[in-house]
């Protein structure tokens, strides 16, 4: 079967929003249950603040994380929080940082930018060539 670029771009942008639907999806019902649990006062911040050191130190045990700082652990405690409680202003402000940290990604990316070099079709021959001269 033979696609074009065109099309695997198509197929894999198709992917990434299903993706990106499905966190969306697991997201708002985290915070619906978060939120209730506040609410219910069945969860308070020294509650989230252990879950979170938590998760932390098992994300670390299984190598994804070096080590479990105090102001990550802060960090994300309060933007949980923020999350369960509705403060609109600090959920805000938290993704306008967000906005400017992955643009600044974007710039430095693209003042490194990186090519994709497609070879042509008898650029096999000369590896081949090359192979053979080995």
């Amino acid at each position: 079967m033979e696609m074009s670029v065109e099309q695997i771009l198509n197929v894999l942008l198709s992917r990434i929003e299903a993706i990106s639907a499905g966190i969306e999806d697991v997201r708002f019902k985290v915070n619906v249950l978060g939120t209730a649990m506040v609410d219910s006062e069945q969860i308070k911040k020294d509650d989230v603040r252990q879950a979170v050191r938590k998760q932390m130190n098992v994300m670390k045990y299984l190598g994804s994380t070096e080590n479990v700082e105090s102001d990550t652990v802060e960090q994300l405690t309060e933007s949980l929080m923020n999350w369960f409680n509705g403060d609109m202003s600090a959920i805000k402000s938290e993704l306008e940082t967000y906005r400017k940290m992955a643009e600044e990604a974007q710039k430095k990316e693209g003042n490194e930018q990186q090519r994709i070099q497609i070879a042509g079709p008898d650029s096999l021959g000369d590896l081949k060539n090359q192979n053979n001269r080995r």
